[in-house]
Parts: C-alpha cells; structure tokens; sequence
C-alpha cells in the first residue's frame, strides 16, 4: 500500500508502504517518491513484532529493473518461419543498505530505523515506454530465514539537466545546442529551442526561422516531438511515442522570403527522458512536418534531448 500528498508539480511527498509476514508488520516512509542521482534520500523503518521473535538482520535496498522487448524468428521443419515478441528483464545493480543485524523483539515491541539510501550517480533514469523501460523500487525486508516479511515502495529516479550536459550520456551531437540547421526537399532554415534540454511536464518555446526555399502552398505544417526508445540487442524493437504536437498559424504560403515563425508547448509529464541502459537507449528529434497535398510530407528534423528534472 501507498499513501502520501502531492505537491503542485506532481512529485509525491511521504510516501509509505506497508508489509507483514511470520508476525512482524512494516511500515516504510520516504521523503519522497522521486530521487536523484548521486544523492541520499531519507527514510524510516518501522518494525513491529506482534508476539516476542527474533530476525538476522533488517535491510533496504535500492532495486532497479530494465526490461526489453525482441523479436525472436524460428523455422519448423518444412521450411515455414515464424516470429515472436519475447520480453527479457535485467536487474540493475542494487544498493543495499544495512539497518540492523540479528535483533530481539518482545511482544507488541516497534523498533523505529531511520535511514538514507544512495541513488546510482548515473541511474538509468526510469522510462515508461512499451519496448524498453526502467522501474525503480524501494524494498525493505528481515530476514528470519523463511518466509521474510517485507514492503516494497515504488520510486522515480530523473535524469537531471547536469547529468546530459556534463557529456556522460552520448547524446546526438547537436541535441544540447538552443539552435541546430535544419534543410529537406528544398527547404533550409533552423529549429531554436529553449530550454536546452527540454524537461518531461515543463514549458518550453521555440523558433522556426527560414532560410531558403520556393513559396508553397501547404495544408499545414505540424510541430512533433518524438522520443524513439530502441532495445539495442539482436532483434531488438524499437518505438517511437510522440511526447508533444503542435501548428503553426498562418502558413497556408510556407517558404519564399526569409520569415521567423515563433512557437510554444508544454510537454507531456511522462517519463521518456533520454536515457541509455544496458541493452537499450532513447532519443530524441524535433520535426516541422510540411503537408502538402498530393505529395510526400517534408520534415525538417533535429535532434534534443529531454531530462525529467532542471533541479541539478
């Protein structure tokens, strides 16, 4: 079970959840249900003994898990193949956090354990897409050498804006620039976005100035910001979720004379940070598609890149 308030942007404070087993009960609290890397959240235990017993030990630990998806093909005997989605999971490496060694408890005893938990400096950040994600989960548990009683408290781990610009995660190369050239089917100019990289939940503006190119009569020119998440393994699928759309006004004559179209959003809060893990990574382009009738769209495409926090 979970409980907690929320504060105005959505981040969880003293979230709790709850477990028993082989007459403990626990109760577990953090600060918060979204945690940096490289740091220590804070928290609390709290071990009841029903009837007087014994544990080993008391610990919490830190559990992150990727999982991915892939095509796997096989051939029957007469020749016919076949194709199936096949998902595999990968722990990440855990952080485990002692709290007490073997410990008597008298009846209807509580035992309150504070706590702080370090965060992997560089995550991976969770991801909620279909064919790659990160989950992360705080799990408490006693070990009584049977059955052990434990809680387990899900959490949000972000990719913070310093972690992309310190060069850490390879991002594309003009992915962290306000402003990136951008040029298709006869058409030039250049995509500006602020902020630099763009955060899952927060606003942001752009400009769209061009450059070059013949006037043309569109139906309109839509504005998509997509985020692919691949899994980077033999047959590994790959999706692309489109996190932000928009249009700009005022443009059944595109091209021609040079001329600045200036716009503006707010993503989706969902985390599709760019992030990369050990079988998988995502990334992201912004796209001005140009939709003329009769005829193939135009993109005009560069590359961002998205945290889930500008806090660091």
């Amino acid at each position: 079970m979970v409980q907690g308030g929320r504060w105005h942007d959505g981040w969880t404070m003293t979230v709790m959840a709850q477990g028993s087993g082989s007459g403990f009960g626990l109760t577990l609290e953090l600060d918060s249900d979204v945690l940096l890397p490289g740091r220590l959240v804070d928290g609390r235990l709290r071990v009841h003994s029903r009837d007087a017993d014994s544990f080993r030990a008391a610990r919490i630990t830190l559990v992150g898990t990727e999982t991915w998806r892939y095509d796997q093909t096989s051939t029957d005997s007469e020749g016919h193949t076949r194709t199936e989605i096949r998902t595999r999971q990968h722990e990440l490496p855990r952080v485990p956090v002692a709290l007490l060694g073997p410990t008597d408890l008298r009846a209807a005893e509580t035992r309150d354990l504070p706590f702080q938990v370090p965060v992997p400096a560089l995550g991976p950040a969770t991801f909620q897409g279909t064919e790659l994600r990160v989950d992360w989960e705080l799990r408490a548990n006693l070990d009584i050498g049977g059955f052990d009683p434990s809680a387990e408290l899900p959490v949000r781990v972000l990719e913070p804006t310093a972690l992309l610009r310190a060069g850490v995660i390879d991002v594309e190369q003009f992915a962290l620039f306000d402003e990136a050239a951008v040029e298709a089917d006869g058409l030039a100019g250049s995509i500006r976005l602020e902020p630099a990289p763009l955060c899952i939940g927060a606003p942001f503006r752009g400009i769209l100035t061009m450059a070059a190119g013949e006037t043309r009569r569109v139906q309109e020119v839509r504005l998509e910001l997509r985020v692919t998440a691949k899994a980077t393994v033999g047959g590994g699928r790959e999706e692309t979720i489109t996190l932000w759309s928009g249009r700009l006004p005022d443009t059944a004559d595109f091209g021609g004379e040079a001329r600045a179209y200036p716009f503006d959003g707010v993503l989706e809060d969902r985390h599709l940070p760019t992030v990369r893990t050990p079988h998988g990574r995502s990334d992201a382009t912004f796209h001005v598609v140009v939709a003329i009738a009769w005829a193939p769209d135009s993109h005009l495409v560069r590359d961002v890149a998205i945290c889930s926090t500008m806090e660091i």
